[in-house]
């Protein structure tokens, strides 16, 4: 059964076409690459896919249950959980207490062994463990965004998405982001993962299969070298970043 089903999604802003029908399948074990230029849609479908926006058309099955007309929160309760392009860690707090807040919502406010056990696990995960008490605002983009992770990771999501997590980071940074989403799928942290990057080499080392948008439609699907041998991908996206 595939972790999530989107049908025919769209999204219309007054006259506007964000999302134009969108339809495909992200199976278990799956890591899913969202690309395009910007303005085609990505993003957008990401909060539709989330919650945070209602879709105008279509359907979205996630973990065998219609959730198309359900809050965020409820999707989240589900098991959905979005890390955001901009990081929302609190700075004023250490790394290993913003993870404690990430641990809090599964048992009811309170610190206990059970969330110590999942904070440890996490920050060996993320690889922080070494500054796990300096505050989140010292430190580095990439550093605050594989905080931000963790803090998802602790809410135990059977579908994680990500939202151009390496947008501002450094070419070390990135790499080091897609070998820890890469660590996080082989121990299955998650069952799927969907991303949303402009980066191609990024998306070359860490998706199984991308799903290309133009216009909010999807342009052309398959694996990554499928995509970039495509024309219609050439021109419309991939002859733009050179």
């Amino acid at each position: 059964m595939s972790v999530l089903s989107l049908d025919r999604v769209g999204k219309n802003f007054g006259g506007f076409v964000a999302v134009d029908e969108v339809s495909f399948e992200v199976s278990q074990g799956e890591m899913r690459g969202l690309i395009g230029s910007n303005g085609a849609g990505k993003s957008t479908l990401l909060h539709l896919i989330y919650g945070r926006l209602d879709a105008t058309a279509g359907t979205i099955v996630f973990d065998g249950t219609n959730v198309t007309q359900m809050a965020a929160s409820e999707r989240a309760r589900r098991g959905m959980g979005l890390v955001f392009q901009i990081t929302s860690v609190f700075p004023e707090l250490t790394v290993e207490e913003n993870l404690y807040l990430g641990a809090l919502p599964k048992e009811a406010g309170k610190r206990n062994a059970g969330n110590l056990d999942e904070v440890e696990s996490v920050l060996e995960q993320i690889g922080l463990t070494d500054i796990r008490r300096r505050n989140a605002a010292h430190l580095s983009h990439g550093q605050q965004q594989w905080l931000e992770i963790g803090m998802v990771l602790l809410t135990q999501p059977k579908l994680l998405l990500l939202d151009e997590p390496t947008s501002g980071m450094t070419e070390a940074e990135s790499r080091r982001t897609a070998a820890l989403l890469r660590d996080l799928r082989d121990a299955r942290a998650t069952q799927a993962m969907i991303v949303v990057e402009h980066n191609i080499e990024f998306m070359r080392l860490v998706s199984d299969r991308v799903t290309v948008m133009h216009r909010g439609a999807v342009l052309a699907d398959g694996s990554i070298d499928d995509v970039q041998a495509s024309r219609e991908v050439q021109d419309a996206y991939l002859g733009r970043l050179h």
